[in-house]
């Protein structure tokens, strides 16, 4: 199996974050909206449409750190994040999955950027045919904006909190849904191109749907919001609980009948290339990964060798790895994303005390909750392992594996050779040896293991000029 992802974004160091003065910065002039007043001149509601089909959606995650690699957000808060965006867009059918590995860019002009820098991040990284999101620390003093000329959204980490709905806001803007109170971005409309109370105009003024009741607030508001009137004298509340107005996260819960048919229609239509992807499948994930090692607690680990392992989760693609300086997390040493049941931490610092827990994953299913979290402290020693390459494939099994008992290696060679076969434990001592053979191709080999104590062992497979190693757990 093969590890995805490894960045260290060390939280001290980072830049100061810009606060957001705005909400969203994004602005859709008449010519940006063109494909959707032709969509609500000719709409006709269907009904037989909603709720019956699902469309996948592929979305390339950008996170954007300073030009030294920090300040990264926080990845825990984004696969929070995806599973509520996509409990956001269920009425639409709508499923957001994540395409490919996560891209990391460090460019402070772009963590901390203007519209220039921020046209700059889009131009040279999009991704065709997807949905191209960038965490960023200040996204031109917003909380989020879509750029319909360069077809991409920026959000900034501080305002992509779990409970946040600013993505799914930005999204909407990304398939063709102006903001409730269209019109009043620019200051007060002229008294035709306010919505009225009665109704009479609503296909043609504001956001153009008529079950998106009248808004004249372009500022964040929480509900109920101030009394307003129409041109008519008409008193009225805005409606706060759509998402593409501005009043308050904890306000908004839903798109409108019709905000979801034009997205739909959108998806359908110029952005149908979207739906070219293979469909991914949700995969149901109903177990939490069991900690194995280092054991909770556990004190002197190896500053350039610690191997921190977890069991195996059935439905699990992915296993999303926190090491943190914190007990609450916030404060993110190591952020892994890995195909493995385990990770070999080699950069730690010494010393210090190190939580860390473990979250599955699958396609589509970024939802479920992370283990419970342990703790170890590193010493200021290092291991003796060391190790080289001699195998195309090598795997353990089982793992964690009994004393006293015997492992498979599974492996895959290009030559064949006789060898042996050493248990070492975590300094490096040898405990056993036994003669091997191996054979060119595929093959494997059983290894008897000594009674020896709970913990992190490794067998070390040698021939006359090169060794290579492999670790494994012992339990009683």
């Amino acid at each position: 199996m093969r590890k995805l992802l490894l960045f260290i974004p060390l939280i001290t160091g980072l830049l100061s974050l810009n606060a957001q003065t705005q909400y969203c910065g994004t602005l859709q002039a008449e010519e940006d909206m063109q494909w959707l007043r032709n969509h609500q001149q000719n709409y006709v509601p269907n009904e037989d449409n909603r709720g019956g089909t699902t469309y996948y959606i592929p979305v390339k995650v950008h996170v954007v750190g300073s030009d030294e690699g920090t300040g990264y957000y926080n990845l825990s808060y984004m696969y929070t994040q995806f599973c509520e965006l996509n409990e956001h867009y269920a009425a639409t059918g709508f499923q957001f999955y994540i395409y490919g590995d996560l891209d990391y860019i460090d460019n402070t002009d772009y963590y901390i950027h203007d519209w220039f820098d921020g046209e700059d991040m889009m131009d040279n990284n999009n991704v065709n045919d997807v949905v191209n999101i960038y965490f960023v620390s200040d996204p031109a003093g917003n909380c989020g904006y879509f750029s319909p000329s360069d077809d991409g959204v920026a959000v900034a980490k501080s305002c992509a909190m779990p409970g946040g709905t600013t993505i799914a806001h930005e999204f909407g803007h990304f398939f063709s849904l102006p903001h409730t109170f269209y019109g009043w971005e620019w200051g007060t409309p002229d008294d035709n191109d306010q919505e009225w109370v009665n109704g009479d105009n609503c296909n043609f003024t504001a956001d153009g749907f008529c079950d998106t009741p009248p808004d004249y607030l372009p500022y964040r508001w929480n509900c109920p919001g101030p009394m307003q009137t129409d041109p008519n004298g008409e008193t009225f509340y805005s409606d706060g609980t759509y998402y593409m107005s501005y009043s308050n996260d904890e306000c908004t819960d839903k798109f409108s009948e019709e905000q979801q048919d034009a997205m739909r229609a959108n998806l359908l239509g110029p952005r149908n290339d979207m739906l070219d992807f293979p469909a991914p499948t949700y995969v149901d994930i109903t177990e939490t990964p069991v900690l194995l090692a280092p054991e909770d607690m556990a004190t002197n680990t190896y500053m350039n060798y610690t191997y921190i392992g977890w069991t195996a989760v059935e439905g699990a693609t992915q296993y999303h790895l926190q090491l943190a300086y914190n007990s609450t997390f916030s404060a993110v040493a190591f952020d892994i994303v890995t195909t493995n049941n385990y990770y070999e931490a080699r950069d730690l610092l010494g010393d210090k005390k190190y939580y860390w827990k473990v979250r599955p994953l699958a396609p589509l299913n970024t939802c479920e909750p992370t283990s419970v979290s342990r703790s170890f402290t590193t010493g200021n020693s290092f291991s003796a392992i060391a190790e080289t390459t001699i195998f195309d494939h090598l795997t353990v099994f089982p793992n964690p594996a009994k004393a006293g008992g015997s492992v498979t290696l599974s492996y895959r060679s290009s030559v064949g050779f006789d060898g042996t076969a050493a248990i070492l434990d975590i300094t490096g001592k040898q405990i056993s040896q036994q003669n091997i053979q191996v054979i060119g191709g595929a093959g494997s080999i059983s290894v008897t293991l000594p009674e020896v104590a709970e913990g992190l062992y490794f067998i070390k497979l040698s021939d006359d000029n090169q060794s290579e190693l492999i670790e494994f757990i012992v339990t009683q």
